[in-house]
């Protein structure tokens, strides 16, 4: 009964295992994610930066109001796709925290299977070393008969 118990456990804990592989793929991934939608967030800020010191520039030297209206245009597009990325980072930052928390939940069920089989194993060598003990105190018993 304990060695069928003990391969139900086992068994359980390689499900748990390959879980917890999954659950670490995964979240991974999403750690990638994150890091490309920031750094597309991160481009169009800086293409922002360099197109509003473009702007600057212009207008120190001078410019049409129509030049000065597509810039005006530009910005709202660009800022349009600013605000979207800001979104697709959250969006991707708020996925790192479900896998996460989906990894740590497998990796506790993992732990736990850890812990039953040890105290499965620690029972089991309880029974084999009073089973052992058993059979040299039997042993002990018939040597102390027979030397009579």
């Amino acid at each position: 009964m304990t060695t069928k118990s003990s391969s139900v456990l086992k068994m359980l804990e390689e499900i748990a295992a390959k879980e917890v592989e999954l659950a670490t793929e995964a979240l991974a991934k999403a750690m990638k994610v994150v890091g490309e939608a920031q750094g597309k967030y991160d481009m169009l800020l800086e293409y922002r930066k360099g197109y509003q010191d473009n702007l600057n520039a212009n207008l120190a030297k001078g410019m049409t109001a129509e030049a000065y209206q597509n810039f005006q245009n530009f910005f709202k597009k660009l800022d349009h796709a600013i605000t979207g990325q800001k979104d697709v980072v959250s969006f991707a930052e708020q996925q790192v925290k479900v896998h996460r928390t989906l990894w740590q939940e497998s990796q506790r069920k993992k732990l736990s299977y850890d812990v039953l089989i040890t105290r499965s194993d620690k029972r089991a060598a309880k029974v084999e070393q009073k089973r052992d003990q058993k059979m040299m105190d039997e042993f002990a018993t018939r040597m102390t008969r027979v030397k009579r």
